[in-house]
């Protein structure tokens, strides 16, 4: 198994001393893992092939930009190209978002699905366009992304969020595996947040329920292929509750995202997502073993510090070298 630390490309050598952190060298002797690095970034500054197991985190909004901008296609397909020159051992990708961001002050409207059946299943169609272009270059993986998004300020980021729907969601994964072969990986975070908000639990649970809800036939096909419902003007959920620890089991990945955190927001006060790891978390152990049950290959390390944004000025500057390390002296007792 590989145990992978986030890094951009000015901090490898930097982060790649963690590695010989003493706890990180009784992990790697004791239970063989060993290490490596997922890179973020635009395409243009990654410049140069790691020496060690490397994979790469197309920027967030690859995929969408592709979907909009007939226009740049051939530009960001030059980049893949770029990409697979310093071949990476994989290549990690979100699907297709839906843009679209109703006003701050409308609390339950700003939740509700915007766009009808027809839409998602062009989105649906695209993706799999780009995912078979893609993997014809790059050995490429599908990124599971929740149902939310933050509000900003002038590019500062604010505690409140807003329904951010599109590709890639839940069961959806499992058609776009069906349909081009393309492997999956499981951000455990982003999974416990979309289960948070379709199963009205934590920071969600307050949001209504729809009742006595007549579906057309694309709406039905729709709901089998997400897993959920997807109304046009009515807040997405699902009909029968999902645990975490079930849907972890049914995709069975082999490659996740790792953080501290279990929710995305306290609401109008503090922004939680991609939180620290804390080596006396019980509930971040339960569900570490779920995941250890599928025989991973590779973890990787996504937590954040005080450097990423305004949101995470609460963190330590050393927050995501802490975590490593936790994570480490975890993995010793758990594997």
């Amino acid at each position: 198994m590989k145990l992978l630390a986030p890094a951009n490309s000015k901090e490898t050598l930097d982060r790649a001393l963690w590695f010989k952190n003493p706890v990180a060298r009784k992990l790697n002797q004791k239970k063989n893992v060993e290490f490596g690095f997922e890179l973020k970034g635009k395409p243009e500054n990654i410049e140069d092939a790691q020496p060690i197991f490397w994979g790469y985190h197309l920027p967030g909004y690859f995929a969408t930009e592709w979907y909009y901008h007939p226009e740049k296609r051939k530009d960001l397909i030059l980049e893949i190209n770029k990409i697979a020159k310093l071949k990476p051992d994989y290549v990690v990708m979100h699907g297709i978002h839906l843009l679209w961001q109703p006003p701050i002050k409308e609390y339950i409207q700003r939740y509700a699905n915007y766009s009808d059946s027809k839409e998602y299943f062009k989105i649906l169609d695209s993706s799999i366009e780009l995912i078979n272009q893609l993997k014809k270059i790059i050995p490429l993986k599908i990124e599971n992304f929740p149902l939310y998004n933050y509000y900003d300020d002038n590019g500062q980021i604010l505690p409140y969020t807003y329904l951010f729907s599109g590709v890639g969601r839940l069961n959806d994964l499992f058609y776009l595996k069906e349909k081009t072969g393309v492997d999956i990986l499981i951000d455990i975070e982003h999974l416990e947040v979309i289960l948070n908000f379709l199963n009205r639990k934590k920071n969600y649970r307050d949001l209504p329920r729809e009742k006595d809800i007549t579906f057309t036939e694309d709406e039905i096909r729709l709901k089998k292929i997400f897993g959920y419902v997807l109304k046009k003007d009515v807040i997405p959920y699902v009909e029968e509750e999902i645990k975490l620890e079930d849907i972890i089991e049914k995709i069975r990945a082999k490659f996740y995202h790792l953080t501290g955190s279990f929710q995305d927001v306290i609401s109008g006060k503090k922004v939680t997502s991609h939180g620290p790891i804390d080596y006396q978390d019980k509930r971040f152990r339960r569900i570490l073993r779920t995941v250890l049950r599928q025989n991973p290959e590779v973890l990787v390390l996504e937590t954040a510090d005080s450097s990423i944004g305004n949101a995470w000025k609460h963190l330590r500057k050393n927050e995501i070298e802490l975590s490593f390390y936790n994570l480490c002296k975890i993995l010793l007792e758990e594997l």
